[in-house]
């Protein structure tokens, strides 16, 4: 950036938080610039636009654990392994951000580890969860798989009345043979009997956690979205009289299900909350992928528990699984970029520890450096990521993958042989629309996606 521009955004900071944003913004590149002249895509591309995103994350993290009075916070894995670093690095620069007797825990949650503890029948929320949203579910067969059920077990009760348990479902509520199914008592005493070991195992994983305590104050931070394993703890547990008074301190929330309404826990969206109707908010939902894989953990999912030695230990996906060996794949590059995020962190704390400024500060200008780079990517940023992270694993049950973006050489061979149901079908297996049009090179075709974006926000 010239003198000349930074000294012009200096004199807007004066007037509106954007532009403080940018400011500080300026002086964590600034700081830099010749090593980031001269650094890997995946480097410059954590420090330039993930660092300021998840940073601020944190910084806002850090404010609302004092402003709720947060006793203990659990970071949840996989995202939470990144966010953890980068919240110690905030803590070095400014201890006075936080409590000194507020601690912390790396807790191996995950939406399939904690489902079957809050799950004491099969019903129709479990369907939808595991079935009906899942584009690749495969019926019976994907719930079952998901919460941990052994399929031998439970394939007796499907041929009972007549279900192949690999059949997809779709209306399950006109579904006569599917609801007597949920129906059989004998197969809903069998759930109970695994619901209530995976219940025993997750309450002693999480005291390990220092989860437990009467008055206690918890804070979960996590990627966030639709808040599944906090709802899933508060179902399996909120019964409890020990169980605390929990934060859900996310980076983003999405509206896809109720938001959680219960007296003893409560949700927020820190950078993204689908209920206050922002159009660059909004940029996140469009990709929300990118920022999960961006902080995400080396290690796999965590599937469930077991007793070992005395003590609870998470299961883990195994290396052996496609999804996995996917996501291991892109490993190198997640961790170069996480090393230019944690070094924007290290930026930012210096500046926060010299100038004191708030993290609502810097929201708006987060918020525009998300819809550039997420509604409006350079070819480049959009080749490289659908090149070289390329895949997603979805972790529904299914050993399944999902495409981020359509490559200019999958897209044309196919839409020149005139097979436009197949083109559909490349777009529809994808995740970011944005990315891909920008790969196809087609003037004006993002845009138009932008607009219609835009008209029916």
């Amino acid at each position: 950036m010239s003198i000349i521009t930074s000294n012009l955004v200096k004199r807007q900071a004066k007037s509106s938080n954007f532009w403080q944003g940018a400011t500080l913004y300026e002086q964590c590149i600034s700081a830099r610039s010749d090593i980031l002249r001269q650094s890997d895509f995946w480097y410059a591309y954590g420090y330039e636009f993930l660092g300021m995103v998840y940073t601020v994350y944190l910084h806002k993290v850090l404010e609302k654990i004092n402003q709720y009075g947060i006793d203990h916070v659990m970071f949840v894995a996989r995202e939470g392994y990144l966010f953890q670093r980068v919240y110690e690095i905030l803590k070095h620069y400014v201890p006075t951000l936080v409590n000194p007797n507020v601690t912390t825990h790396y807790a191996y949650l995950s939406r399939q580890s904690t489902l079957l503890a809050s799950t004491p029948q099969l019903t129709t929320r479990e369907i939808i969860f595991a079935a009906t949203s899942n584009r690749y579910q495969k019926g019976l067969w994907s719930i079952f798989n998901h919460l941990g059920l052994p399929i031998e077990k439970f394939q007796p009760f499907t041929e009972k009345y007549g279900i192949p348990i690999k059949q997809p479902i779709s209306d399950y509520w006109n579904d006569p043979k599917l609801l007597t199914f949920l129906s059989d008592m004998e197969m809903q005493a069998e759930v109970r009997k695994y619901h209530q070991q995976a219940s025993d195992n997750l309450r002693t994983y999480l005291a390990q956690c220092q989860f437990w305590g009467l008055n206690r104050k918890v804070a979960l931070v996590d990627i966030g979205w639709s808040g599944t394993i906090q709802d899933n703890l508060v179902r399996a547990f909120n019964h409890l009289e020990d169980f605390p008074l929990l934060h859900g301190l996310y980076f983003g929330r999405k509206d896809k299900r109720a938001f959680l309404k219960y007296s003893n826990s409560l949700s927020h969206g820190l950078i993204y909350d689908s209920r206050n109707k922002n159009i660059n908010a909004e940029s996140i939902d469009i990709f929300p992928e990118i920022f999960e894989q961006a902080a995400g953990a080396p290690h796999a999912s965590t599937l469930g528990y077991e007793q070992i030695e005395g003590k609870v230990q998470p299961i883990f996906k195994s290396t052996q699984q496609y999804s996995r060996q996917v996501e291991m794949a892109s490993d190198k590059v997640i961790a170069v970029m996480q090393q230019g995020i944690l070094d924007f962190a290290h930026q930012y704390g210096q500046l926060l520890s010299d100038q004191s400024f708030t993290a609502d500060q810097c929201h708006s200008f987060v918020l525009a450096l998300i819809t550039r780079h997420i509604s409006f990517p350079t070819y480049e940023e959009a080749h490289h990521i659908a090149t070289q992270i390329g895949q997603q694993a979805q972790d529904k049950g299914e050993d399944k993958v999902c495409k981020l973006a359509i490559t200019s050489a999958e897209f044309w061979p196919v839409f020149l042989k005139g097979n436009i149901k197949k083109v559909l079908n490349l777009f529809k297996q994808s995740s970011w629309r944005a990315g891909s049009f920008r790969l196809l090179r087609i003037p004006g075709l993002n845009t138009i996606y932008q607009i219609k974006r835009f008209i029916f926000f």
